[in-house]
């Protein structure tokens, strides 16, 4: 390939290190670790966290989405040939699992952030335990988050085939 390629495929590798780096931080680290903290101190922890997830996941988002792009374009010239019908189709499974994943994403950020700030705002400063409707939004984010943690090594593995 060329000098672009690789720039661009690095680039795309990193920004996927970023993103599932940051859901499994979340998932493995951050969550349990907020859970053993006073309720008064976890509710809002976990409120901060979750923000600064989701300016690190638009991030990779978008260098994702244009590093990818960049890929199929360089990869198509590069060959000189149409891609194969089998590549094709590959790509399509992995860009559909891409945006299912984008889909969650925007449903944690703009279906259950706004509640949860909500929820996180109302609830007591000196919360001795957490309040149920705000502990019943962050299993359902977190729900989100594990299914995007399943897709991630799905759409990474799609892109491993579709380099060979």
């Amino acid at each position: 390939m060329n000098v672009w390629y690789t720039l661009s495929a690095s680039l795309h590798l990193v920004a996927i290190a970023l993103w599932l780096g940051g859901i499994a931080f979340f998932l493995v680290v951050y969550g349990p670790a907020v859970h053993q903290l006073e309720p008064n101190i976890g509710i809002r922890a976990l409120h901060r966290g979750r923000l600064a997830f989701e300016k690190l996941s638009w991030l990779a988002i978008i260098v994702l989405l244009i590093t990818g792009i960049a890929n199929i374009i360089l990869r198509s010239h590069a060959s000189n040939l149409p891609l194969a019908p089998s590549y094709m189709l590959g790509l399509s499974i992995k860009l559909f699992l891409f945006l299912a994943m984008v889909v969650h994403h925007c449903l944690q950020v703009f279906k259950y952030g706004p509640q949860l700030a909500a929820l996180t705002e109302r609830a007591p400063t000196h919360a001795m335990v957490w309040p149920e409707e705000l502990r019943a939004q962050w299993q359902r984010w977190f729900t989100l988050l594990k299914i995007n943690a399943t897709l991630g090594p799905i759409v990474i593995l799609m892109g491993l085939m579709l380099t060979r």
